[in-house]
């Protein structure tokens, strides 16, 4: 399989006019003020305002790796399943990925938090139901997201009125009518990614909490990253763990031009990152492969980085044994779905275009890492005590 930047078609004359002639991949910035007259939580899509272009710096998380909270979660996930509450987990894989009722995130004690931290570490994935949490507001839900780190502003992404942190993803309520449009000129909208790769300091949780959803599709789908890493020989390891990969917003800035977005941040990244990361708190290795906004290999050859990156992303996004998926259920299942970048990669899906469906409508709660780094576990003296041993658990000391 060649491999081809994610957003390099963009400066392909024919396929921009075919684009600026759709209407492909949600609204433009000028639809909205009228959108927000539609859906069940207006203040949960923010026009875009002139005095915001280029007024934020994102912020650094230096001490990222030393000040994670899963370095204070209990093991045992006492605090996050207290013991006779009716909790149920049912795991959507035997190795990562778990949906869980009975725990409410709003009421969480900062005790419960850190083994929230902890239980993202090591199950990668967790699909909570019957939040109240969408109906807390934007500050409850800012408040709640930095209690984990810092959080990012997103260059030019939708955002929650007067919240640059809450990132919103939306797509408008409809019929039919929007599948011959949004296929006319490809066979998939599907973008892997983890979060925010091309900034310094990525993405350590995200929290994706449903507004407005269909009653079935749209889901969300993941990849274990750690598993993708262990399926390779001992040779390939080594090799990719001596690789850096080039990650880049360029091409997803030029779109947002093209759709009038206003850029909160004014940067174009391209940012040096481990094709192999180590987790700071599991000490577990996983490939840190961003499809969206993966650029290059640093110091190859563009004929040798792409076969490599090539390779790589077939062996990650087409082995069905180590992808599972997130449903959102529909409005009413008041869905939270959380999980850890550093290891886990993830697309939307838009199956649901041919049926008449109420918006597609999230907030995104982005909490910064820290700066990925490669370490070797035997050469890692101050492991943390829910280290390695516990990652391999997969989470499920607990018992559930």
């Amino acid at each position: 399989m060649s491999f081809k930047v994610s957003g390099t078609e963009l400066f392909d004359a024919h396929f921009l006019k075919q684009l600026q002639k759709l209407k492909v991949g949600g609204i433009t910035a000028d639809e909205i003020e009228e959108q927000r007259k539609k859906i069940r939580y207006p203040e949960y899509l923010g026009a875009y305002k002139v005095e915001e272009e280029g007024k934020y710096n994102n912020f650094k998380n230096v001490d990222g790796a030393k000040n994670d909270k899963g370095h204070l979660g209990d093991p045992t996930f006492k605090n996050l399943f207290p013991q006779g509450s009716k909790v149920k987990t049912t795991d959507l894989s035997p190795n990562f990925g778990t949906e869980i009722e009975g725990v409410q995130l709003s009421e969480l004690s900062d005790a419960g938090k850190n083994d929230l931290a902890l239980y993202l570490e090591t199950r990668g994935l967790a699909v909570f139901r019957d939040q109240d949490f969408r109906d807390k507001g934007p500050d409850f839900a800012k408040k709640f997201g930095e209690y984990f780190g810092p959080l990012h502003i997103h260059p030019v992404s939708f955002a929650a009125e007067d919240h640059p942190e809450l990132l919103v993803t939306y797509r408008p309520a409809g019929g039919d009518e929007r599948y011959d449009n949004e296929f006319a000129n490809r066979t998939g909208a599907y973008g892997w990614h983890s979060d925010i790769s091309f900034e310094e300091y990525p993405a350590s949780f995200s929290f994706f909490v449903a507004l407005e959803a269909p009653q079935s599709g749209g889901d969300t789908v993941f990849i274990d990253l750690r598993e993708a890493y262990r399926r390779l020989s001992p040779t390939l390891q080594k090799f990719f763990e001596t690789l850096t990969v080039i990650h880049t917003n360029y091409y997803q800035n030029q779109f947002a031009k093209l759709k009038n977005y206003i850029a909160r941040v004014k940067a174009d990244y391209f940012t040096e990152h481990p094709l192999v990361r180590t987790h700071p708190v599991t000490g577990e290795k996983a490939l840190f492969f961003s499809r969206a906004f993966t650029h290059s290999i640093k110091g190859l050859k563009n004929t040798e980085s792409d076969a490599i990156l090539g390779f790589i992303e077939q062996h990650v996004t087409g082995n069905p044994e180590f992808q599972v998926r997130a449903a959102h259920k529909g409005t009413d299942a008041r869905s939270v779905i959380a999980w850890d970048n550093r290891f886990l990669l993830h697309t939307a899906t838009v199956d649901f275009l041919q049926h008449k469906t109420p918006a597609r409508h999230h907030f995104r709660i982005t909490v910064l890492g820290e700066r990925p780094y490669f370490e070797k576990i035997e050469d890692k003296e101050n492991l943390h005590s829910n280290g390695s041993a516990n990652g391999n658990s997969n989470g499920h000391s607990n018992g559930h």
